[in-house]
């Protein structure tokens, strides 16, 4: 089904999952609930034939490390590929940023924090290329599990030998966009003035360019 409106395919599939499924936000996803809105991201896809397969990775280098949260590729031309784990969907934080330990996420808080970081930092520019099925590493691996598949702008690095900020740095940085450091908390920051909360803001998550700082792997999110 083709894209008849403005909106970013991240934010018509936030409005499915919302108004379709009645779907409810939240940073701690119970199993059960992740599950019920997988499903109907799925079914979102398959309606807009954005169900993609493994054609879509021909090409594509897969970066061995990866992260906690994605699998990573390169070679699709100025972007990097970012996959969630197959049957989950990144990780959300506790209520109002407190809690250090990361929990899982539902599909609808991921698909909101894609807007949120194009929203608050537009040099990312991330975008939802699609769904796709996959077998999970922790759940039973002979049953198919979504992930969402996203892009984002390739940062080029100024220096090789330095490519992270230091710490003092991001401060500044996010101190200067008027976030705060949340009480007790080493890289959960909040904006006050209209509840924006980031977290995860260690160095390995963002990278000196020639245009500056720039974030590339945040959790962020409104306070509830």
């Amino acid at each position: 089904m083709p894209n008849t409106t403005n909106e970013s395919l991240a934010a018509q599939a936030v409005a499915y999952l919302r108004d379709s499924a009645g779907a409810v936000g939240g940073f701690n996803g119970i199993q059960q609930e992740i599950r019920r809105q997988a499903g109907c991201l799925v079914t979102w896809a398959q309606q807009r034939d954005l169900l993609l397969t493994d054609a879509y990775f021909l090409g594509l280098q897969k970066y061995e490390r990866g992260t906690l949260e994605h699998d990573v590729y390169f070679g699709l031309k100025g972007r990097v590929i970012k996959c969630t784990k197959p049957g989950a969907f990144g990780r959300g934080h506790g209520s109002n940023g407190k809690y250090g330990n990361h929990c899982p996420a539902t599909p609808l808080f991921y698909l909101e924090r894609l807007e949120l970081m194009n929203q608050e930092f537009p040099t990312t520019d991330l975008c939802l290329e699609g769904i796709a099925l996959g077998k999970s590493e922790y759940e039973d691996r002979e049953v198919l599990h979504p992930y969402i598949i996203t892009s984002q702008r390739y940062i080029e690095i100024v220096d090789e030998r330095r490519p992270h900020p230091s710490e003092p740095e991001i401060e500044n940085f996010m101190r200067r966009l008027g976030f705060s450091l949340i009480q007790d908390s080493c890289y959960n920051w909040i904006r006050e003035s209209d509840g924006i909360i980031v977290t995860d803001t260690k160095m390995l998550n963002f990278i000196i360019s020639h245009e500056g700082i720039v974030p590339i792997d945040l959790i962020i999110s409104r306070r509830i």
